[in-house]
Formats: structure tokens, sequence, C-alpha cells
């Protein structure tokens, strides 16, 4: 049982083979953010308090025209959200829909997922942390492929009514 996770611990804990440029980031208040990458999500791990949690933490920007086209949208808005939430249900952690501000928001206001899970110290280990780290950016990859399906059969569904008229 762990009872202190020092930047040194939680770093030592990454496996290198999994992800890769770690990077100790600044962060005001935080004891240290590692930022990482997995399949080239980018992620963090973060200590805010010296005897408080690790938080593993990702965020998913619907940042290109195309998909930002399917939050604006009321059908299609209702679509993605139908086929993200049983992927957020099974994230670890919890989730946030932020705002372009990053606020939290309501669903049609979406620009972001924030993919929050904490490990207290006396559950810390190297298992748990690459647990949480590989099943935040599986929950990630999951977000981005559901929309890009979406984005593209709206595309498609675009074209093909273009090409009945």
């Amino acid at each position: 049982m762990v009872d202190h996770i020092s930047r040194e611990q939680a770093e030592a804990w990454l496996d290198e083979k999994v992800v890769q440029g770690i990077e100790h980031e600044t962060t005001d208040g935080a004891a240290f953010n590692l930022q990482l990458q997995l399949s080239r999500l980018p992620l963090h791990v973060i200590k805010e308090e010296t005897w408080g949690p690790l938080r593993v933490v990702g965020e998913c920007t619907f940042d290109t025209d195309r998909v930002a086209a399917l939050v604006e949208d009321d059908e299609d808005r209702q679509e993605l959200l139908a086929r993200l939430n049983p992927i957020l249900a099974t994230a670890p952690g919890f989730y946030t829909f932020l705002d372009t501000e990053g606020d939290p928001c309501e669903f049609p206001a979406v620009h972001s997922i924030l993919l929050e899970h904490r490990l207290y110290p006396d559950g810390a280990s190297q298992q748990a942390v690459m647990d949480s780290v590989m099943a935040t950016a599986a929950t990630m990859r999951s977000i981005q492929n559901t929309a890009a399906a979406l984005r593209n059969q709206a595309i498609r569904t675009a074209d093909a009514e273009g090409t009945e008229q």
C-alpha cells in the first residue's frame, strides 16, 4: 500500500513501451503534471496535492469544422450523443462536457469532453496507473472514431441527397 505518490514514482510506473514523450509540465498549484502520449493521444497524469490522488486526464475536442457541424445540427447532435452514451457510461472515472471557454456545459454547447479518472494512494500501483491511462486513451479513441463515423455518414447522406436532386 502506498501513502504518497511522488512524481518520480508516477513516472516510473508509466510503461515507456506503451506511452511516449513523457514531459514535465508546469501547472500552477499542482505537485506535478506529467504530459504523455499513448497512440498519439495526449494525456496527463496530474497530482495536485502531496497526499491527494493521481488524476489521469484526457480531453477530446470537437475542433474540426465537420465534427463541429454535427454538434450544431439538432438531429446529428442527438445521434452523436446516443452513440457516445455507451462509451461514456463505461469510461473509467467521469466525464464533463466543456464549451469553447473550457467551462462545464450541457451537450448542445459542447466543444470538448474532459475525461478524468482518479487513483488514490491506497489503491495506486503500476497496474492501476497503466490500466487508467490505457482505458482513458481507449475511451478517447472511441469518441474520436464515433464522431468520425457519424461525420462520414452525414457526408455520404448529404452527397446522396445532392445527387438525387
